[in-house]
């Protein structure tokens, strides 16, 4: 693991133009609020810079898109309450890194250690075992279920942070259940990118789905090289306009068809223009118990998929495409503001160096209709079947366990030879009250039949009191048709369910 890291580091350096010394710090968790706030004022047209298809973001890259959106908002002669309100609190949870940029009046303190910050308490009951995707591999009993937890983070000098989120899980049909750490790794920044060590989760592409990395699985125990802000590329790729690159390295678990197999992954992505974002993702999962170990020319060749499977057993599992987004006006024939549109293109295999059998995920995100700062919506449409090929997407005829970590698909929720439909309205009664409506149809096993449907309603609310308390409820019904699919890589229960959730967290 050691050579790969250091291969791939040299790489990085080669690549990367040299940078003046800056801050580093820890990166937001994918659940939390400012994603979903930082979305909005970019769907308003306030931020040109953001590269957000590429998750997590650091505290100081998410202080650096809402400075630029206060500034662009002070300049227009609109007074709306509601991304006032928004960039406000924003504003207060990022005072500490805004003060570090020197955007806010006020003394940035460097050094600093907050050994309690945001703790939380989260109730769920629900009717049967339920699967709830896209958080962080979160599993919940039937009936009650209970978390607490906090987050604890330190800054020393400017070029190391460290960040720990303990959580103790409790359920009426597992009360034994031990306390675990749900993040818990360190940075070190070297000029413009940065060198993490530890547990931690990743996003990538601008869907609610990801179709090569998602929030469903647990998060990574990795080594994640990176640069938390977008730089120019040397030379001529300066005209793809700025960048943003990820490479990991991480060890999946021993319960698996080949235990403690390698997933190492790369992104880079690319704004040429304000409003279009492109990018380019691999994973290969590849080496375990049982397998050849890779030279770092081995590494390089299988990666690049210049032949994906190398030699008997070196063969691996690998998933490569691409991502893109472009934000669009529409104020002047739609009843919005503007709309965002957005795709993704992964294949399963390779053929000549190139990925072939294809997932999609085809989506539109409508922002500010009826042009009152309030209501936006999502509608995104996921398909990974193959024709011909049954079962092929998310599977591999070597690395049986398929593309999971801890019985969790690591993309798409979904799993394979799958279809799904997703739709989300949000609506914002004030600044610090939101109202969610949420529909999602999953149907599954579309090579055969019969095909299990799986749909889901969900009605959710958060409010931001001025306290600096956040209440966070909903209620979800899934209605369940046609059985549970058999040939997930992962086991999949479709059944009826009704899940109803509350969170409070204190923010101080």
């Amino acid at each position: 693991m050691r050579k790969y890291f250091f291969a791939s580091a040299l790489i990085w350096v080669l690549i990367c133009s040299a940078a003046a010394n800056g801050f580093v710090s820890v990166n937001v968790p994918l659940d939390h609020w400012s994603y979903n706030d930082i979305d909005k004022l970019i769907g308003q047209g306030l931020i040109d810079s953001s590269m957000m298809n590429t998750r997590p973001v650091s505290r100081l890259e998410m202080a650096r898109l809402i400075a630029e959106a206060d500034e662009k908002f002070q300049q227009l002669d609109e007074h709306n309450k509601i991304i006032e309100g928004i960039i406000g609190r924003l504003k207060k949870e990022f005072a500490q890194e805004l003060s570090l940029l020197g955007t806010v009046d006020d003394n940035p303190v460097i050094d600093y250690v907050k050994p309690f910050e945001d703790p939380y308490v989260k109730y769920l009951y629900a009717k049967s075992s339920p699967q709830i995707e896209n958080i962080r591999g979160d599993r919940f009993d039937k009936n009650s279920n209970l978390r607490a937890g906090f987050t604890a983070r330190a800054q020393i000098l400017d070029n190391i942070a460290l960040n720990v989120h303990p959580e103790y899980p409790w359920s009426s049909e597992n009360p034994d259940r031990d306390a675990k750490i749900i993040e818990g790794y360190g940075k070190l920044g070297l000029g413009s990118f940065e060198i993490e060590a530890g547990k931690d989760s990743m996003s990538w592409g601008p869907g609610y789905g990801g179709m090569i990395m998602s929030n469903n699985a647990d998060p990574f125990k990795m080594v994640k090289i990176s640069n938390p802000g977008p730089i120019s590329l040397p030379w001529i790729f300066r005209a793809l306009g700025p960048a943003k690159i990820v490479w990991f390295l991480t060890q999946l678990e021993k319960d698996r068809s080949i235990p403690k197999p390698k997933l190492t992954g790369l992104r880079v992505e690319f704004k040429p223009h304000p409003a279009f974002e492109i990018g380019l993702s691999r994973t290969m999962i590849f080496a375990g118990e049982g397998r050849s170990s890779y030279s770092l020319a081995d590494y390089f060749k299988a990666f690049l998929g210049s032949n994906e499977a190398l030699s008997g057993n070196q063969e691996n599992d690998q998933l490569a495409g691409f991502d893109a987004s472009v934000l669009l006006p529409v104020d002047s024939f739609l009843p919005a503001r503007n709309v965002k549109l957005y795709t993704e293109w992964i294949g399963e295999d390779e053929a000549g160096g190139l990925p072939m059998d294809f997932g999609r995920i085809f989506g539109a995100k409508f922002y500010d209709i009826f042009k009152t700062g309030k209501t936006d919506l999502t509608i995104e449409y996921a398909n990974n079947h193959v024709s011909g090929k049954p079962n092929v997407f998310y599977n591999h005829s070597i690395y049986q366990t398929g593309y999971t970590y801890k019985d969790r698909i690591i993309g798409h929720y979904m799993g394979t030879d799958s279809k799904d439909l997703f739709i989300r309205l949000t609506h914002y009664l004030s600044s610090d009250l939101i109202l969610g409506l949420q529909y999602d149809k999953q149907v599954s096993n579309l090579s055969s039949s019969p095909n299990p449907t799986l749909t889901r309603y969900q009605a959710d609310v958060m409010f931001f009191t001025q306290g600096s308390w956040q209440i966070q409820a909903g209620y979800r019904r899934e209605d369940a048709d046609g059985g549970s699919p058999l040939d997930n890589p992962v086991p999949i229960r479709f059944a009826d369910n009704d899940i109803v959730f509350v969170q409070l967290t204190y923010d101080f």
